[in-house]
Order: C-alpha cells, then structure tokens, then sequence
C-alpha cells in the first residue's frame, strides 16, 4: 500500500496524504521487507492507529504525526535516517529491536517507550512547553542508550529553583548553557544535611558531579518570562538508592533536598516501587519568589493532603524536593529507594504544579501581610481517624520555614511542641477542642489570617479562630477572615483554632467572664460546670506566648501553681459551654 501511494505521489506530482484508518488500510501499516525512503515533496499525515516499520526509515519528505503511534518493529537493527526530522507523538521500540537515530533534530512531543534498545545518539528530544511536556515510559522493558535531549519548560524563570538531573552521569557543566555559573553571586548549590552552619554549599565549579536522585538549587536569573531548559545525557533507568541521614543540626534538621531521578515524572503514592525507611512521608516543595531572585515559599504535601492545594504527590521530571529522615538517636541513618514502578505517564509541564483539589474535610488556615496581595503562607488540619494530636510521620508534615520576607510563616502547634504545615487529628469526640496555631512575622504589619478551604466536615461541628490577646471568638463559617496588628516576632498559642459541638458565638471570649485571681505566686480558677465535663485552661502572656494549658474538670476551685515570672497574664478557659477569659497579675 505504501509503495502504490508513493508511485501515485510521483506521478501526479501532488502531496499525499496517508491517514492510518481501518477503512483505507490494515490496523497496522507495515513496512517490513526492505528501507523505507520517504523522497522530497511526499508528506504524509497519521491520525491515528499504529505506524510500524521493521526496517531503515529515510525521511527526505514530510511525516507529521497527530496521532497513534510509530513502532520500530521487526528484529536486528534499524536506523532513523533521512535529510529531514520527524516530530513525532509517540514512539514505540519493540522487543529485539536496536533502532539508531542517526538524522539530527528528531522530537517526541509525549512519550517514548523503549522495550528493545534505542540509541539516541545525541539527534532525539523529549519537548517540553507550556501544555505538555514528554517522557520516556517507565514500564518499558528494553533501554534509551547514547545522550538524549530532554527539555524542562518553566513558567517563570525567575530566581533559584530546586532541580534534578535525570541522566545517569552528569556534572554542573551540563547546565552551563542555561546557568551563569561565574556570576559574582553563586549561581548553583547542593545540600549538605550534615552542614553545621545553613546546609547550602556552592557548587559552581564544571566538573561538580550531578548525582542521580539528588536536588540541587539553581538560579535561572532576573527574567520573569517563561523559558525552557535543554539538557543531555544518558537517562536514568531502573533501581536507584540513596543513603541519607539526620544529624540534628541547628539549621539543617534532618532535611535532605533530593530530586526526580528520571526523565518522566515519579508518584510519592506509588503502590510499589519506593522504599522509605526512616523517611518521613511527607515531600516538600520551594516555590520562588517573584520579586526577589533568593526566596520562596516552601509548600509540603503527606498522606493525600496539600498545605497550598497545589502541592502534589506526582513529582515531574527533574524537579528537585525536600524529605525528612525521621527523628532519634542521632544521627539517623535512612534509606530511600526506587525503581520504575514509581514512574508515571504524567504530562503536567509545571513544576510541582498538577491539577488543585483536596478530597478529604480539611481547613485550610492561609496568612498573609495585608499589603500582599499574591503571597500567603497556609497550614492544614484534615480528620483521620487513626491519627492523634502529636507528631506522626506518616500522617503530618512539618513546617519549613518560608525565606520570602512577604510572607509570614503560620503553624500547627502540638501538644510534643512539634511545629506542623499540615496537621492530621481525628474527629473531636469532645466537646471543645483547641488546637494552638503559631505564627512568625518578619515585620510590623497587619497580618489576615482567612479560613481558605473549610468543607466537608462533619454535620454541627461549628469552627472558631480564637485569638486569646484580644478576648475575641470568631465563626469562621460565616467570617471566614480575622485581621490583627502584629509586631515583628513569633506567637505560640496566642491563637488558636477550636472544634465545638456547640455554638458557643454567644459566650464568646468576655474579660470577665472567668471567676479567677491570683495571689501568692498561685491562680486560683472557680469552675461551674457539670459533674463529668472537662475544659482547658490556657495561660499566656501579653506578648501571646502560652506559658501554660491543662486540663480541668470538676465544680470548685482549681489551684494553678504559677512556675513563671511575675507579669500580667491573660487566663482563657475552654469548655462546652463557652470561651472565657480574665487578665490577671501574678
């Protein structure tokens, strides 16, 4: 069939135009026996089904792909050859096949699966750009030898990003056409967990080795506009390991910046394929700054849970994230490995930026200076059943602490002091329960706090900001922001959030409404409530950091033994019937 279009083609002198349908040819078109040569002025045109060639294709002509695949068939050795590159859609290399590209400036503008042996050669490249961006099939069962061309689009190349290599040998010179690796101002780091001073060391020099699995940050420049980053090598594939450790230092903290090791990105929630031991299971992504080329904010994602609602568990080809080795006797040795079962045929061309959603009732508790209108720090509390109020590897991630001086940094408190970006809690059985909420501010401004995401929680359960400085309760289902003036500093548990059973608008913090007073270095709390219910006291000080909080029960007074220093406090007691307060001197 092919040969009878060709001698059409030729001599009618018109274009001709091949769609790969069942009505006009098999459902595979084959070109078996001998080379197939595509000469000048043929152009020919799949929409869809499979094109397979079991021998040399020379393309001198032109051959766009718009669908289906083109299958490298047959067996022994097959070379891509011709005057004229072909961009391909997809590209499939069949068992027993070694297929060479040999004609410069061939593309794959989505997947390549390789289940035999392709030499790239150096003439073939996975395009990336603003709706796509193309891959190499984890499921493949042969090999992509010689240095492929991989491409990475970028929305914005602007200031540092976290980025991977996904080639199995590199070193910084691959990335030289792209970073000015001899600005006065470092232009590329690695991440050094055992580092005592702030974890980053500069690592500019050509011959720096680029290790496969490992992050590393890079600075794309002043630009604001979108660009595409070109790179090449020989890509990763199969089993990789890497050792990591926590050594507890002031700075670092047990945390390692690793990266995609593969040209295709990679599922954090694969059902296989991943080994984590003493990994944390939460990831964390930097997002840069928009205004200054050396900060960002950090975003996590854990168990199905987004802090932004953008972060996500597909991790895109050569996008460079955080991990935690979990916490111990230091230091902690930890082991995180993969293999292919971990890729997947994503397509996303963001980095770190897959589709938004959450599909389970959470809050989403956003921060923000009042004069910034585009950047906010959140924290996340979601309902697990199996989960408690401390720290919990699996289930929570914590808090990294944002760089971009417009953004506040706002955290999830626990009850083991443990500072969290997203906070899993089961289902309050009680009838209040409070949850600490922290920030820290960089400067003196008004800072709105806004309840972003609030669904799906269970039916009557009523959800409150409480900010204890100010003796105000507010419905965050009916008033979802809360503005207040905060000098430059951190607030532990000036504010907070609290779970009632009941609508407790009506008792709503009063400066009056605790019986209490103080006297010889002690509290004293006179409670009113019926045999079997329970509260919480809370203590702060005038600055709203919390020197105390227990729980009480029973009618009568309650001694409270003061251990801090003599100053003024705001005593608040937490219960079903209500949120009271009284400022008292110690």
């Amino acid at each position: 069939m092919l040969r009878q279009l060709y001698r059409i083609s030729m001599f009618s002198k018109k274009h001709i135009t091949v769609y790969v349908l069942a009505i006009l040819l098999p459902a595979v078109l084959r070109a078996q026996t001998q080379s197939v040569i595509i000469p000048s002025g043929i152009y020919i045109v799949q929409s869809q089904g499979s094109f397979l060639t079991g021998s040399n294709f020379f393309m001198n002509g032109s051959y766009k792909q718009n669908a289906g695949v083109f299958t490298f068939g047959g067996s022994g050795n097959i070379r891509l050859d011709g005057s004229v590159p072909i961009a391909f859609n997809r590209v499939t290399v069949a068992s027993g096949i070694n297929a060479t590209v040999n004609t410069a400036g061939q593309t794959i503008n989505k997947v390549l699966l390789s289940n035999g042996t392709l030499n790239a050669n150096g003439n073939l490249t996975l395009l990336s750009n603003a709706s796509t961006t193309a891959l190499v099939d984890g499921s493949g069962t042969g090999s992509v030898l010689g240095n492929l061309v991989v491409e990475r689009y970028i929305d914005t190349a602007y200031g540092y990003r976290m980025i991977s290599s996904p080639f199995q040998y590199d070193t910084v010179n691959a990335f030289s056409g792209r970073i000015n690796l001899s600005a006065s101002f470092p232009t590329f780091y690695r991440y050094d967990e055992s580092d005592t001073t702030n974890g980053w060391e500069i690592y500019t020099a050509m011959g720096d080795t680029v290790k496969p699995g490992y992050g590393y940050a890079a600075n794309f420049g002043s630009s604001t506009a979108a660009d595409t980053m070109s790179v090449a090598g020989v890509v990763n594939n199969g089993s990789l390991s890497l050792t990591l450790h926590n050594h507890n230092n002031t700075y670092t903290l047990g945390y390692t910046l690793i990266g995609n090791p593969y040209p295709s990105p990679i599922d954090w929630n694969a059902s296989s394929g991943w080994t984590k031991t003493n990994i944390d299971n939460a990831i964390y992504y930097f997002d840069n700054s928009d205004t200054d080329q050396y900060t960002g904010v950090y975003s996590s994602y854990v168990n199905g849970v987004s802090s932004d609602g953008v972060a996500n568990n597909v991790i895109p080809a050569m996008q460079g994230f955080f991990v935690h080795v979990t916490n111990g006797t230091y230091p902690v040795t930890a082991t995180l490995a993969m293999n292919n079962n971990v890729r997947v045929d994503n397509f996303s061309p963001f980095y770190h930026k897959p589709p938004k959603g959450d599909s389970r009732p959470l809050l989403r508790l956003n921060a923000k200076y009042s004069g910034e209108a585009a950047v906010h720090d959140a924290t996340v509390i979601y309902f697990d059943e199996s989960a408690t109020l401390n720290f919990e590897t699996e289930m929570d991630a914590l808090k990294l602490m944002n760089t971009d001086k417009r953004a506040p940094n706002i955290y999830i408190l626990t009850p083991d002091a443990q500072k969290l970006a997203i906070s899993a809690m089961p289902t309050p059985s009680d009838s209040v329960t409070i949850i600490p909420v922290g920030i820290i501010t960089g400067k003196d401004e008004r800072v709105v706090f806004n309840a972003s995401s609030l669904g799906g929680l269970p039916y009557g359960m009523h959800v409150y900001f409480a900010d204890a400085l100010s003796n105000t309760i507010q419905d965050l289902a009916s008033k979802p922001q809360y503005q207040v003036v905060l000098a430059s500093g951190e607030y532990k548990n000036r504010f907070s959030l609290i779970f009632s059973k009941k609508d407790i608008t009506n008792t709503a913090l009063t400066a009056n409404g605790l019986n209490a007073y103080s006297s010889n270095g002690k509290f004293f709390v006179n409670l009113d409530i019926n045999t079997g219910d329970k509260g919480e006291l809370v203590i702060v000080n005038t600055l709203g950091q919390m020197v105390s909080k227990q729980q009480l029960t029973g009618y009568g007074y309650h001694e409270i033994p003061a251990t801090f220093a003599p100053g003024v406090y705001i005593l608040s007691f937490y219960s079903g019937n209500g949120v009271y307060s009284k400022k008292l001197p110690l």
